[in-house]
């Protein structure tokens, strides 16, 4: 990276590659469903959220960790060519790279199998404190609690705001065990099913209550075809999604976040940034694969469309 090059997002956790299978419908045990179609590529929240941003337009860069193998260069690869700066990614030779495997219906809904791999194996002396502190914004997901906590202190100790997507994993760890990492956090993007677990509340404005009272200032419930509640300093709102043809939901929330974290950082305002997000969205999801994000002129495109 030139010195010159300012990173706008850092993105800290998982970058892996995606095996995803095409089914009519979900076997149940013991049955076989018959697929025709397979795609590869790469995924992982964190990784996914640096390209979704970096095609919107924002200087990105990625912090994880991979293997010395065939998967771990191609997810390297990939990322460079969309022009995400991976100077800090961490490369082990000892373990394989991370993979989910996915089966998604003709609905567009998905099963998922993860195997995390190299990417569980990034640590909190693996973190540079330049990298984080020199940027504008850090968004963490897919991380162990203790290195998510330290890249979430460095970050706000130096004034770059932080958001967070817990994912169900660590929404399952409750409210309480999070406490020093949501302490740390302006922003959390999560869904329904997981502030539900995050917080033991299934009322939106309980749930929101609870996670402002943790520490962030803005919370984002995304609701899938429900729409997206949102919460901040200057009150409560819900938006519905646009009408599109669902193909691959998939990355979705990945696509919310660079969307959100994009328009934050242009200094839009909430509700500006959850329609610019809730756009992001709704275009990935008329597409195959994680990484089947917009560009900054599609949603552009597809806002005026929308509002005409």
């Amino acid at each position: 990276m030139r010195v010159s090059d300012v990173i706008d997002l850092v993105t800290i956790g998982h970058v892996l590659t995606d095996i995803r299978i095409f089914v009519d419908r979900f076997p149940k045990p013991d049955e076989e469903a018959k697929t025709d179609k397979l795609s590869l590529g790469g995924g992982g929240s964190a990784a996914n959220v640096a390209v979704g941003a970096s095609r919107l337009g924002v200087k990105s860069e990625f912090v994880g960790a991979i293997g010395f193998d065939a998967f771990g260069r191609v997810l390297l690869e990939e990322l460079e060519h969309e022009g995400v700066e991976v100077t800090h990614v961490k490369v082990l030779a000892a373990i394989n790279s991370g993979l989910t495997l996915l089966a998604v219906n003709r609905k567009g809904q998905v099963i998922m199998f993860g195997y995390t791999g190299a990417s569980d194996m990034l640590y909190p002396s693996d973190l540079n404190e330049s990298c984080i502190s020199s940027s504008e914004h850090v968004h963490i997901t897919g991380l162990s609690l203790d290195t998510a906590v330290a890249a979430a202190r460095m970050a706000r100790e130096a004034g770059v705001i932080v958001s967070f997507d817990p994912g169900r994993i660590m929404s399952s760890l409750g409210i309480a065990e999070l406490s020093p990492l949501l302490k740390n956090v302006h922003q959390i993007l999560l869904n329904h099913d997981e502030a539900r677990q995050l917080t033991g509340k299934h009322s939106l404005h309980d749930a929101a209550r609870i996670l402002f009272n943790a520490g962030p200032k803005i919370v984002i419930i995304k609701r899938g075809s429900e729409g997206v509640f949102a919460a901040g300093p200057d009150g409560k709102f819900s938006t519905p999604v646009y009408a599109v043809k669902v193909v691959d939901t998939t990355g979705a929330g990945d696509a919310f976040s660079a969307g959100f974290i994009t328009a934050q950082l242009e200094g839009k305002n909430l509700k500006e940034s959850v329609e610019f997000a809730n756009a992001t969205a709704n275009l990935k999801i008329t597409k195959i694969g994680a990484r089947a994000l917009p560009t900054r002129k599609a949603v552009e495109k597809f806002l005026r469309v929308n509002k005409e």
